[in-house]
């Protein structure tokens, strides 16, 4: 196992593009906005293993973070992946 450093403090868009990390299994997104949502996305989501499992925070009552997601992918020219219910606000899905 190797670390990954310590805990980064900043603003999503200031300390996740060089982030020292080659590769996820996990993602778990809790911007909460827009912007942060699709900061973190555009940082991280290629990092994500194929079968990597991203959790997406505050899809259900922030229309905000789920029209990030909506516009990442549409972006990339790749469809929504499936989304799984997690809680009564979250949701999940596993990279292809």
């Amino acid at each position: 196992m190797t670390s990954t450093g310590p805990l980064r403090k900043g603003w999503f868009k200031d300390t996740l593009c060089d982030a020292p990390t080659e590769s996820l299994a996990l993602l778990r997104l809790d911007g909460d906005l827009y912007e942060s949502t699709m900061d973190a996305l555009t940082a991280l989501y290629d990092k994500v293993c194929p079968g990597g499992i991203v959790i997406i925070d505050d899809w259900g009552v922030l229309p905000p973070c789920r029209k990030a997601v909506q516009d990442f992918f549409a972006g990339r020219d790749q469809p929504l992946p499936e989304m799984h219910t997690q809680d009564w606000s979250g949701v999940w899905f596993r990279k292809p």
